[in-house]
């Protein structure tokens, strides 16, 4: 077979070049296994590859150095090669090539799984927010694109010095159109075209080397929330305030309603004894006249005076004013049922009480006529007697004043009616300030 050294010069040249290119992808290879730090074995791999391919394109330069008589590096390694079959070499070249290729797959297979500085350097550009590292002495040495961009909004100019940067935004000395909210414990600035930034400076220790760390995070979206929060605050403080004040407005009025109702339940007892008294004064003869009812009455109206036995009724207070109402000679006649709502009760028990006053005092009748109507939206109670009428318009004064006032206050209307006879209607309205069971 035709060995190395018997082949044309076109032909060993053609063997040249390939085993140049074969070491060129060698060193390549190897520089690239370096760069990547993939580990130790693949560079000793690349190292074995790169000399095995130098070796044997030594060999074959020599074994043309050798036929020329030139001077020979390698002899023994060109002689050996001259004396091979060329189809020998170019298995030699064939596997180098394929070794070659192999190499370069498992590299590019560990590229995938491994983070170049290219690779952090896009993923820091590709971040919403700045992000800065310098040395102590200002020095960037790695800003991504978007802390940049902010730089050049805020100073028409890239970071040349992050540690002069840092120290204008603290100072304020920002371009127009610029807004520092707040500058401790970080720095929080408003941008022309509506962001918002928070810059905050740490210090990391990389080996023995610390660096400093600059970061702007976009809290745009926080800010505006936190502004509406302080909006929202501010208006329930307003509310809470408003409420405040009501409270304390509804303690007087709970107040003035307790010392009205006082006043008028002794208005009520008072005025009914004396009643009393005059008709026993009047009637004393008859023998209708009970004077163990008339003391029974005053006994009770002293004992309401002093504030006693308050909860040892032996009669309901229903009783209590038909009781009352015999003792000056009036009968009293129910049509329908009182509420049983004790507020509506009271309130209906309350007008009794007056008009079997004036019933009485003013009309001289000897008996009162009560309606009570009630349905879905509103109760409705009717009071009159068969005394005279009053003579013209009725002037409201006294219990019948307070009374009004006690109505009005309960979300109640009250009418009086003079003529043909003497009238006096209240209604209750359902869900406003009163309620009652059907």
């Amino acid at each position: 077979m035709t060995t190395y050294m018997e082949l044309s010069v076109m032909s060993r040249g053609l063997y040249g070049v390939c085993g140049i290119l074969l070491v060129l992808g060698a060193v390549f290879l190897l520089a690239g296994a370096a760069m990547l730090h993939i580990g130790r074995r693949y560079l000793c791999y690349g190292a074995v590859l790169t000399a095995a391919v130098m070796f044997v394109l030594q060999g074959i330069t020599d074994a043309r150095v050798y036929l020329e008589g030139g001077i020979k590096i390698l002899p023994f390694c060109g002689k050996t090669m001259g004396h091979l079959p060329w189809a020998v070499t170019a298995l030699l070249f064939t596997l180098f090539a394929a070794a070659e290729i192999l190499f370069l797959s498992v590299i590019l297979r560990r590229k995938k799984h491994l983070l170049t500085a290219g690779a952090i350097k896009e993923s820091l550009d590709a971040l919403p927010d700045g992000v800065c590292f310098y040395a102590g002495d200002g020095q960037p040495l790695l800003v991504n694109r978007q802390m940049n961009r902010i730089s050049g909004e805020l100073f028409d100019s890239e970071i040349l010095n992050a540690g002069s940067f840092f120290s204008r935004l603290k100072e304020k000395a920002v371009s127009s159109g610029t807004k520092v909210i707040r500058t401790e414990p970080t720095v929080i600035i408003e941008t022309a075209d509506g962001k918002v930034w928070d810059f905050h400076r740490n210090i990391l220790t990389v080996g023995k080397t610390k660096v400093n760390e600059l970061l702007a995070s976009d809290i745009t979206v926080q800010y505006r929330l936190n502004q509406e929060f302080a909006a929202k605050n501010e208006v329930l403080n307003r509310i809470n305030e408003r409420l405040r004040q009501y409270s304390r407005e509804i303690k007087n009025v709970i107040s003035d309603k307790e010392l009205l109702t006082a006043k008028i339940q002794v208005h009520d007892d008072v005025g009914r004894s004396l009643l009393a008294f005059r008709t026993y004064c009047r009637n004393r003869n008859q023998e209708s006249c009970d004077r163990n009812k008339l003391l029974f009455l005053w006994r009770t109206t002293i004992g309401r005076l002093k504030n006693e036995g308050a909860g040892e009724q032996e009669h309901s207070d229903w009783e209590m004013l038909l009781k009352a109402a015999e003792t000056i000679g009036v009968a009293i006649e129910l049509k329908g049922l009182l509420p049983e709502s004790d507020e509506n009760r009271a309130l209906l028990l309350a007008a009794l009480h007056e008009c079997l006053t004036n019933t009485v005092k003013h009309a001289g009748g000897n008996k009162m006529y009560v309606s009570v109507r009630k349905d879905e939206t509103a109760l409705t109670a009717e009071i009159t007697n068969n005394g005279t009428p009053p003579s013209g318009e009725i002037r409201e004064s006294g219990g019948l004043k307070n009374l009004r006032h006690t109505v009005e206050t309960a979300g109640g209307v009250m009418k009086i009616k003079s003529t043909p006879h003497f009238v006096l209607r209240i209604v209750l309205v359902k869900g406003l300030d009163t309620e009652w069971k059907k």
